[in-house]
């Protein structure tokens, strides 16, 4: 879900990826990939506090900090990196 997440808002921004540059482009994808790892633990640390039917896990929230990580660097590569798709 958090690599989907990631490679759509990217995928979203590849218009002003194209007129801006690549200094643009990694900058946008560090902020997408970190807003993605922070979501995650912050879900993490609400299950754990306030639902209590729920527990956060460290290993869930790992799971979510790798799908992010993932869909920032295939969304990278797949849209930026060959310019195949921003033409």
């Amino acid at each position: 879900m958090y690599a989907g997440f990631t490679f759509i808002t990217l995928w979203g921004y590849r218009e002003p990826f194209r007129e801006r540059g690549k200094d643009y482009r990694k900058k946008a994808v560090w902020i997408v990939m970190l807003i993605g790892i922070a979501y995650g633990a912050l879900t993490e640390i609400m299950q754990e506090t306030l639902i209590p039917s729920r527990t956060g896990s460290i290993y869930d929230w790992i799971a979510d900090l790798i799908g992010s990580v993932l869909g920032a660097i295939i969304a990278y590569f797949f849209l930026y990196g060959r310019n195949k798709l921003i033409k």
